[in-house]
């Protein structure tokens, strides 16, 4: 059996158990943290950096905060975003976010080629 349990960072303590779990929070949340692995969820124009900053033209403040979440790794670090999503019904092909390409590319591995999983594969995975 698998449990999800959503909790306030400030009633959670700090303990060997808490160790192996995943953390899910705000890029805000995040700051002066570090975890050995990190995801970065969404990153696509539209959502980092948000459509409201894009159509003011701020997009400072986001660029810093996509700063913020990618400092926060001390191994490895991964971007995902979407190929396509239904957005008020309707389908979009969302671009991946500008801050992406701002990045030193040499360190970047783009991962562009779905591999094709079978319905075997898929069960002995998970």
């Amino acid at each position: 059996m698998t449990r999800f349990t959503l909790r306030d960072m400030m009633e959670r303590g700090e303990s060997d158990e808490d160790l192996d779990q995943v953390r899910l929070m705000t890029l805000r949340a995040s700051k002066r943290l570090e975890f050995p692995y990190v995801f970065l969820v969404g990153i696509e124009e539209g959502l980092l950096p948000h459509q409201s900053n894009i159509d003011e033209n701020n997009i400072e403040e986001e660029r810093h905060l996509a700063y913020v979440g990618i400092t926060r790794a001390q191994k490895e670090l991964t971007f995902t975003f979407c190929r396509k999503r239904r957005q008020y019904g309707e389908l979009v092909r969302p671009e991946p976010s500008r801050f992406l390409l701002e990045l030193l590319q040499d360190d970047v591995i783009w991962e562009t080629e779905r591999k094709v999983v079978s319905a075997e594969e898929r069960m002995k995975i998970g």
